[in-house]
């Protein structure tokens, strides 16, 4: 092999096309060569794909150019090795602004040297810084970018246009199952003594796959049918929570036919979940504890009409017996005064009958005179001369007969010869 003294420098390659090199020359050639193209750090920007933890502390991962087309390959891609020395300082840096962190699909500026690896011939970033603005950065262009988009589709507030039935006492539930969040958000619900009816169901809520898990648990937890889907997880980093910013998630919950409420445990920002969601809460306590004061507000509604109703009804009845015991004491007074005007009016006719009692009439001086055959004798024109007259008296009877007929007068003569009647 030829030594480092007798290596060709580039332009004599390109005179003489003849000369063959040898590997190592090659790999020394490219070595220097981007020793001096790049002496100092670079900044490159990308998307994190690959990442591996190793056991000695280091991390390796891909620094790539993602693809405008989902589903076509990356346009570009340089592995990148953090070794533990630089590691510590990078993560610090990360965390310390969001509580970022180095994680699959990260977008991500690094700083690192471009070194040729000569063993075996591998092209390298060796990485030993990062700047978290501009992931931030990215991040929020995304998320607005994701939000604007949903908002001229007419699918921003799509899923709060959805009304809640009252009382939500069924519940789809979408969680890592054995998880804080899941405990805290189930014990709210115990705690009420609600008839809650919840069907869970476990998914991922952070790392790869994350974001599709979610969406295919809220689609299944959904087919049954509950009346609101709950979706809830604790608190965590900005990378932590990348999967509630996804837009596959976003547009699950925004053309969802059931109201979606979240729980997702940050207090300070809002992920797009959040936003498309019906109703949004900063916890998985807050959550629950919001469907357990809709059910128990209705329940006091149901009390207190069950009581309203029971007032009314009996001051309804209490009304009536007022209005039943007043009737009939009217009644009764009314009854009393009829009584007492038909005895009157009794009274006055009895009066009037008595007065016209024949009896009555004749002890007052008067008298009856009849034909012998007992017909009554109303005027002159009904007696003719030599009729026998029958004339009761008070005091009894006197027989006569008809010795004459006057127009004005009438001389009746008894026939024990005493007296008349005219």
């Amino acid at each position: 092999m030829t030594g480092p003294t007798d290596r060709l420098a580039a332009d004599d390659l390109i005179e003489d096309e003849r000369q063959i090199l040898s590997v190592g020359d090659l790999a020394t050639l490219v070595k220097e060569g981007l020793n001096k193209t790049f002496p100092e750090d670079l900044w490159v920007e990308g998307q994190v794909s690959g990442f591996h933890d190793a056991q000695s502390g280091h991390a390796y991962f891909d620094l790539v150019e993602p693809s405008d087309l989902p589903g076509r390959a990356v346009g570009a891609k340089f592995s990148v090795a953090l070794f533990k020395g630089s590691r510590a300082s990078v993560e610090r840096t990360l965390a310390s602004a969001g509580g970022l962190k180095l994680a699959n699909d990260l977008l991500l500026r690094i700083r690192a040297r471009l070194e040729f690896y000569t063993p075996n011939g591998r092209l390298q970033l060796i990485m030993n810084g990062a700047d978290p603005s501009f992931t931030l950065g990215q991040l929020a262009a995304e998320r607005e970018r994701l939000l604007q988009a949903l908002l001229d589709e007419g699918l921003l507030r799509a899923n709060r246009a959805l009304l809640v039935p009252v009382p939500p006492l069924s519940i789809g539930l979408v969680t890592s199952v054995g998880s804080a969040a899941h405990a805290d958000f189930t014990d709210e619900l115990l705690r009420s003594q609600m008839p809650f009816v919840v069907l869970e169901r476990d998914s991922r809520v952070q790392g790869d796959g994350a974001a599709i898990d979610l969406a295919e648990s809220i689609l299944m937890v959904a087919s049954h049918k509950p009346d609101v889907v709950a979706v809830v997880r604790g608190g965590g980093s900005a990378v932590d929570l990348a999967a509630f910013d996804a837009e596959v998630l976003a547009r699950t919950i925004a053309t969802l036919g059931t109201p979606v409420v979240t729980g997702i445990g940050h207090e300070i920002d809002r992920s797009v979940a959040d936003e498309v969601a019906h109703t949004s809460f900063k916890t998985p306590t807050a959550c629950a504890a919001a469907l357990v004061d809709q059910v128990r507000s209705y329940s006091d509604n149901v009390d207190a009409l069950g009581v309203a109703i029971t007032t009314r009804a009996r001051t309804a009845m209490e009304r009536a017996g007022d209005l039943l015991r007043d009737l009939t004491a009217r009644t009764t007074r009314s009854a009393a005064a009829r009584f007492t005007q038909q005895d009157d009016r009794l009274d006055a006719l009895a009066a009037r009958l008595r007065a016209l009692d024949p009896a009555e009439i004749l002890a007052r001086g008067w008298s009856i005179t009849r034909q012998e055959d007992g017909t009554l004798i109303r005027s002159a024109a009904d007696v003719a001369v030599g009729a026998k007259l029958i004339t009761t008296l008070a005091g009894g009877e006197v027989a006569s007969t008809v010795e004459s007929v006057s127009a004005h007068d009438m001389v009746i003569n008894g026939s024990d010869g005493n007296g008349g009647l005219q």
